[in-house]
């Protein structure tokens, strides 16, 4: 089952990332990502011609992203314009001299050291802590970021899943319980937007992560960790709360946690192996 907006190009990037060169699954994510801005005026003949394939073979690996049929993916084709905007509208601005990335980026920095310092970071450190089940819960433009959270809480004994809206698990994040935690990360609040019926439905402790101020949407929460106020898409600084934002109060997160419960930073612990 899938619910909300499925990314096509981050699911062909996936595809293209992790096959051998021969596979017809990498010829066609190739193919795909190569036509991606004439989506809507291709034809399948033209697909099956240059990649090799049948039409039946060109049907599966379509169900295998998560699309029904060629026809889907043709559907698809406004992403072009989205990406095109999520990544250059912030260097159009910066051209134009109003801003500058080191400057934006030590306004947002010192914002996120404060958030730090919050009552509600201490609840979410507690609740890091006390849960049975860590989910998070996100937007694609902030996974990457993600990914390094996930890891660095392994070594602190912590397993922490990752659902992104290229492949949300609905049910995973239905069936939590009271005693586990689902962190909802959506910079501009478009994604709690179009993923609002599994967050409702969740019966987690919820923390909503964000840099959009949204009275609607925080509500849906136990507690929220406002990095922002404003930075709401189509805001030039979405992509930078969504790309250094996240990494930086993540990194910050994880290093809070370390530091309050691993036994190596308590008076008497041990210290690294050299």
């Amino acid at each position: 089952m899938r619910e909300g907006r499925l990314n096509l190009l981050m699911s062909l990037f996936a595809v293209f990332n992790d096959n051998d060169r021969d596979d017809t699954s990498y010829a066609l994510a190739r193919y795909f990502l190569q036509n991606f801005d004439r989506l809507d005026r291709l034809n399948i003949y033209d697909v099956m011609d240059s990649c090799y394939v049948s039409r039946s073979g060109v049907r599966r690996f379509c169900q295998s992203i998560g699309f029904e049929n060629f026809s889907e993916i043709k559907a698809s084709s406004g992403e072009w314009e989205l990406f095109r905007h999520y990544f250059l509208t912030y260097p159009r601005l910066e051209g134009s001299g109003s801003h500058e990335l080191r400057r934006d980026l030590d306004a947002l920095y010192g914002q996120i050291d404060g958030l730090m310092r919050t009552r509600e970071v201490d609840v979410v450190l507690d609740a890091l802590r006390r849960c049975d089940q860590l989910v998070l819960f996100s937007a694609d433009s902030s996974s990457m970021s993600l990914v390094e959270f996930q890891r660095a809480m392994a070594v602190e004994g912590r397993i922490v899943q990752l659902i992104t809206e290229s492949s949300p698990a609905a049910d995973a994040v239905r069936e939590l319980g009271p005693n586990d935690l689902l962190l909802t990360v959506s910079t501009s609040g478009a994604f709690v937007r179009r993923q609002r019926a599994q967050i409702q439905d969740s019966g987690a402790f919820k923390v909503y992560v964000t840099a959009t101020q949204s009275p609607e949407l925080t509500r849906l929460f136990d507690t929220t960790l406002l990095m922002a106020r404003n930075a709401s898409d189509p805001s030039p600084l979405h992509r930078m709360y969504a790309s250094y934002g996240v990494a930086y109060l993540f990194d910050r997160l994880f290093t809070a946690y370390a530091r309050r419960y691993d036994a190596q930073f308590q008076p008497g612990g041990n210290s690294p192996q050299t």
